[in-house]
C-alpha cells in the first residue's frame, strides 16, 4: 500500500487515541468583557457573558456561545466528560496482600475519583470554561460556584501555564475563589463528571457560576448551564478494530491458581482454536488491521466451578462518549458491564456474572472506560436450569446504525433490548432504566421471550449494505429453512442425515447429532419451532418497521432451523446464521452451517452468500460447531472495540432540518484508497477507490506524473513508463452519487524510481581450480552505481563470509556450481541483481 496524501480533509477529527488535539490555548486566550465597564486592552471579543462553555456545541468559546449560556436543551448547550478511563493505568486490578477486589471496589476507580488531573492525557478529557477578563479596579475578586444535584458530581480544575500538562491544572480551591492574579486576563477551567446519569436522583446537569465582588460587595454574577454526555451504545456499522473470545486458560481473579485442565476444558480450547483461524482468515480478508485478542474466562476463585465462561458477548456492551473539541470530538470509549446476576453468588458487592471482571481488570486503561449498574435489592426471578440471569446478558441488547424517520435524525441510531415490560422476562429494570435516562439512542423493546436463551442474536443482526440505509438487518427465517431442507428430501436425498462433516473431525467426547433430513422436516419439534420462530421475527421486525421505517429490501432474510424446546421457546437445530458477528466492513462471520450439499455446496451456505452478494457482503465462514454446541453461535462468544470515530456526532440528534439547509448529503468514509502492484517502470499499478457508504453512483480516476495529468491515463490501472523516472507518480479519485457531496481524493505513490543503462555486463575471471582465485567483476553502469555488494553461492546455497570480490576456492568446494550474485544499487534507481555463474556453471574441479 502506497502513501495517501488527502486532497480534503476528513468530515470528523479523531481524538484519544486517534490522533487530534483538544481546543488549543490560544484560542481560549480570546476572552470577552467582564462587565459593563471599560474593556481591558487584551483584544477580548466584545460580550456581556461573565462565562462562557461551548453551548453552541462547535468545539470553540466564541461570543456566539452566550446565547442560551443558562439553558441546556437537547439542541444546545455545553457538554462535559464523565471521566472514568484510567490515563496513567493506576487503578489496582487486585487488593493488599492478593485479595480480591470485588465488582463494587473495582468500578470505584478511576480518573475522576481522586480529584486530580491524572497525566498528561487526562487534560484531554477536560471540558474547557472560560471566565472571562475583569477590570481589577472594579473586582477585587471572582468566585466559582456549583449549583445543584450536579456540584458533587463534576471536579473543576483551575489551568495556569499552557494547560497541556497535567501540573497546568489545580483544583478549585474549597471556596470557590480564582487566584487574584489571574483574573485580569481571565480564567480557563477544565471541568471532568465523576459519574453517568444512572436514575431519577441527578439529570445530568450541573451549572457553574461566577460571582464578580468588589470588597464583601456583590456586583455581577452569571452563570452557564452543561450536562455530562450520555452513554451510547456502539453499531454494528463501526469498523471493527479488535475481536475478542475467551482464552479458556486464563482465571478471571488475578493471580488465582487454576488447578489442571480438565478434559472437557482441553476439547473447548481445542475447538475455539479451529474457530479463531477462521478468524484470522477474516482478517487477513479485510487488510489485516484487526487484531483477535483472547480474554480470561477461567472461573475457579469463587463458587463459579472451574469451567470456563466462553460466552464473551454477554459479560459486556461496547459503548462511548463524546463531547464537541476544536478538531471533531473527544471521545472515551466504554466497556458496560452486562447486568447479569450469578445466582451462586448473587449478593453483596460481588452481583455479578464473573467473567465481567474483565471490563476493569483487562480492558480499562487509557482512554477507556468501565461501568456497571445494578440494584442491590433486585433479585432476578429464577429460569430453571440456569445459573445466570440470562435475561441481562448483553446479547439481549444492541444497536440499530444511524438512520432518519418520521422527521427524526438519530445520527448514532437507537439502543434495542429484549424484555416484555411489566413481566419477569427483563433484565435488571435499573439497568435499563439507565440506558433510557441518557436521553439520546432512545432504546426500541422487542420480544425475545420466545427464544431458548432469550437474546437478541439467537435472530437478529445489522450489517453494512449498498442500500440507501448503508446497513441491513440480517433476519432469522425457519420457514426459509425448512423449505430448503424440504426440497432435499423431493429430491429423493431425505436419508442423507442432517449434520453433513465437511472434513470437520468431531473432538473426542462429542457425538454429531444422527437425525436424517427426512426426520427433521417431519419433526413435530421442528414444525413447532418453525411456527414459533416465524411468529417472534415477524413481530419483532413489524416494531423494527414502525420505529425506523426499515422496508423488505433493508432485510436480509437467512435459514435458521428452530426447534421447540417443550416449552414454548425454541433453539436452532443447526448453527444459526443469523448470529452473525458484523465487522462494520465488506466481510462478515457467519457459522460454519453443516447441512447437506447441492452441487457441491452446503445449501444455506449457497443460499446464505447469494442473498449477502446482492448487498455487496463477503461471507467468511467460521466454524463453531462443537465450541458452541448451539447453544448460541460465533456471537455469542465474541465481542468487539469498534473505530467509533465513524458517523456524525450524537449531538445532532433531533428534529431533521429540511434538504435545503442542509445541503449535499456526505459519504462515510469505510476504507481509503490503496495502490498494488511493483512500482517500476514496465510493470503496472492498480488502484482500489476504498470504500464509501452509500456506494459511490461513479467513480473516475486521472493519473498524474507530479502534476501534469497523463493524457488518456482515466482507469485504475497505468503502466509505468522509463520516462517517468524520478517523477512522482499519483492517482486521483472522484466518487460521486446523485444527492451527495463529491469525494475527492490525491493518492501518492512517491517518486518512480528510474533505471540503470547497462554499458559492460558482470564477469567472473580466474581460474576455475581447487586452490586458486576468482575474480567477480561489477557490472559497468550509467549512472555509476553508488554500492555494489556480493554473494557467492555453492550448489545453491551461500557459502558463509563469501560476501567480497574475492573468493578462494577451496577443497571443501571442490564438485560443486559456483556462482555469484552481484547487486548495485544506486538511491533512486531500481536495484540491478545479477547472477553469474563461474566455469559456465560447471562443477568446480580439483
Amino acid at each position: 500500500m502506497f502513501e495517501r496524501d488527502p486532497e480534503t480533509p476528513t468530515r470528523r477529527g479523531r481524538v484519544r487515541g486517534f490522533g487530534s488535539a483538544l481546543l488549543a490555548g490560544s484560542v481560549l486566550a480570546a476572552g470577552t468583557v467582564a462587565v459593563a465597564t471599560a474593556a481591558p486592552a487584551n483584544g477580548a471579543i466584545q460580550t456581556s457573558a461573565l462565562i462562557l462553555a461551548d453551548t453552541d456545541r462547535d468545539g470553540a468559546l466564541t461570543a456566539a456561545d452566550a446565547q442560551g449560556r443558562a439553558t441546556w436543551t437537547k439542541d444546545r448547550g455545553a457538554l462535559f466528560l464523565a471521566n472514568l478511563d484510567d490515563d496513567t493505568s493506576r487503578c489496582p486490578t487486585i487488593g493488599a496482600g492478593g485479595v480480591q477486589l470485588t465488582d463494587v471496589q473495582l468500578a470505584s476507580c478511576h480518573d475522576a475519583a481522586d480529584g486530580v488531573v491524572n497525566g498528561d492525557s487526562d487534560v484531554l478529557d477536560l471540558a474547557r470554561v472560560r471566565v472571562q477578563p475583569v477590570d481589577t479596579d472594579d473586582v477585587s475578586s471572582v468566585r466559582v460556584e456549583l449549583r445543584g444535584v450536579g456540584a458533587t458530581k463534576v471536579n473543576v480544575f483551575v489551568k495556569r501555564g499552557s494547560g497541556s500538562a497535567a501540573g497546568d491544572w489545580a483544583p478549585l480551591s474549597a471556596t470557590g475563589k480564582l487566584p487574584a492574579d489571574l483574573i485580569a486576563d481571565g480564567v480557563e477551567l477544565g471541568i471532568e463528571g465523576k459519574d453517568i446519569i444512572r436514575d431519577a436522583s441527578w439529570d445530568g446537569q450541573v451549572t457553574v457560576r461566577v460571582v464578580h465582588r468588589q470588597g464583601a460587595k456583590q456586583v455581577a454574577t452569571d452563570q452557564v448551564e452543561m450536562r455530562v454526555a450520555p452513554l451510547l451504545f456502539v453499531t454494528d456499522r463501526m469498523p471493527i478494530e479488535k475481536l475478542y473470545m475467551a482464552d479458556n486458560e486464563t482465571s478471571v481473579y488475578e493471580g488465582a491458581e487454576l488447578p489442571e485442565p480438565t478434559a472437557a476444558t482441553l476439547r473447548t480450547k481445542s475447538n475455539a482454536d479451529a474457530m479463531a483461524a477462521d478468524f484470522l482468515e477474516g482478517i487477513e480478508r479485510m487488510g489485516g488491521d484487526v487484531q483477535l485478542e483472547k480474554l480470561p474466562s477461567m472461573q475457579g476463585a469463587r463458587g463459579g466451578g472451574n469451567g470456563t465462561d466462553i460466552w464473551t458477548q454477554d459479560i459486556m456492551e461496547p459503548g462511548l462518549m463524546s463531547i464537541p473539541s476544536e478538531s471533531g470530538e473527544q471521545q472515551m470509549r466504554v466497556f458496560v458491564r452486562a447486568p447479569v446476576r450469578d445466582g451462586r453468588d448473587n449478593a453483596g458487592q460481588n452481583p455479578f456474572r464473573q467473567t465481567g471482571r474483565v471490563v476493569f481488570t483487562e480492558l480499562r486503561g487509557p482512554d477507556v472506560a468501565g461501568v456497571q449498574h445494578f440494584d442491590p435489592a433486585y433479585v432476578p426471578a429464577a429460569i430453571p436450569g440456569q445459573s445466570y440471569d440470562t435475561r441481562g446478558s448483553t446479547g439481549n441488547y444492541g444497536t440499530l446504525p444511524a438512520y432518519e424517520h418520521d422527521g427524526k435524525k438519530y445520527p448514532l441510531g437507537r439502543k434495542v433490548l429484549g424484555a416484555v415490560p411489566g413481566t419477569g422476562f427483563t433484565a435488571d429494570p435499573a439497568f435499563n432504566e439507565m440506558l433510557e435516562r441518557q436521553g439520546f439512542q432512545d432504546p426500541i423493546t422487542v420480544d425475545t421471550s420466545w427464544l431458548g436463551v432469550g437474546h437478541i442474536d439467537e435472530f437478529m443482526s445489522v450489517i453494512p449494505a449498498d442500500n440507501e440505509r448503508g446497513w441491513a438487518v440480517v433476519a432469522a427465517d425457519p420457514k426459509l429453512a425448512l423449505d430448503i431442507l424440504t426440497e432435499v428430501v423431493e429430491d429423493g436425498r431425505g436419508d442423507e442425515r442432517l449434520y453433513t462433516p465437511y472434513g470437520l473431525v468431531p473432538p473426542a467426547g462429542s457425538n454429531p447429532p444422527e437425525m436424517t433430513v427426512g426426520e427433521a422436516v417431519s419433526s413435530d419439534a421442528i414444525i413447532s419451532g418453525t411456527a414459533i420462530g416465524h411468529a417472534g421475527v415477524n413481530k419483532a421486525l413489524r416494531v423494527l418497521r414502525e420505529e425506523t421505517g426499515l422496508t423488505d429490501d433493508d432485510i436480509i432474510r437467512v435459514p435458521v432451523l428452530y426447534s421447540d424446546r417443550g416449552t414454548g421457546r425454541v433453539g436452532v437445530q443447526v448453527p444459526n446464521a443469523s448470529n452473525l458477528i458484523g465487522t462494520g466492513r465488506d466481510v462478515v462471520y457467519i457459522p460454519t452451517q453443516h447441512v447437506p450439499a447441492v452441487d457441491g455446496q452446503d445449501v444455506f451456505q449457497a443460499e446464505i452468500e447469494e442473498r449477502f452478494a446482492e448487498v455487496g457482503t463477503q461471507v467468511q465462514w467460521a466454524e463453531d460447531y462443537f465450541y458452541t454446541s448451539r447453544s448460541g453461535q460465533i456471537h455469542c462468544v465474541t465481542n468487539t472495540l469498534r473505530d467509533t470515530t465513524y458517523g456524525e456526532s450524537w449531538w445532532t440528534e433531533g428534529e431533521k432540518k429540511s434538504d435545503e439547509s442542509q445541503g449535499p448529503k456526505e459519504f462515510v468514509t469505510v476504507s481509503q484508497p490503496s495502490v498494488s502492484g511493483v512500482y517500476r517502470s514496465g510493470r503496472t499499478v492498480t488502484v482500489r477507490p476504498g470504500t464509501l457508504r452509500p456506494a459511490p453512483g461513479s467513480v473516475t480516476y486521472q493519473w498524474y506524473r507530479g502534476s501534469t495529468p497523463i493524457p488518456g491515463a482515466t482507469s485504475s490501472r497505468l503502466k509505468l513508463k522509463a520516462a517517468w523516472g524520478g517523477q512522482v507518480i499519483r492517482v486521483g479519485i472522484a466518487s460521486a452519487r446523485e444527492g451527495y457531496a463529491t469525494v475527492r481524493t490525491i493518492t501518492s505513490l512517491g517518486t518512480l524510481p528510474r533505471s540503470f543503462a547497462t554499458k559492460r555486463k558482470a564477469t567472473v575471471k580466474g581460474s576455475y581450480r581447487v586452490g586458486r582465485i576468482l575474480r567477480a567483476q561489477a557490472p559497468v553502469l550509467s549512472p555509476s552505481a553508488a554500492k555494489v555488494s556480493y554473494r557467492w553461492f555453492a550448489n545453491g546455497k551461500p557459502i558463509a563470509g563469501a560476501t567480497k570480490k574475492r573468493l578462494a576456492l577451496k577443497p571443501r568446494l571442490a564438485g560443486k556450481r559456483i556462482r555469484v550474485v552481484i547487486t548495485a544499487q544506486r538511491p533512486g534507481f531500481v536495484p540491478v541483481k545479477i547472477t553469474v555463474k563461474a566455469g559456465k556453471g560447471w562443477k568446480l574441479r580439483r
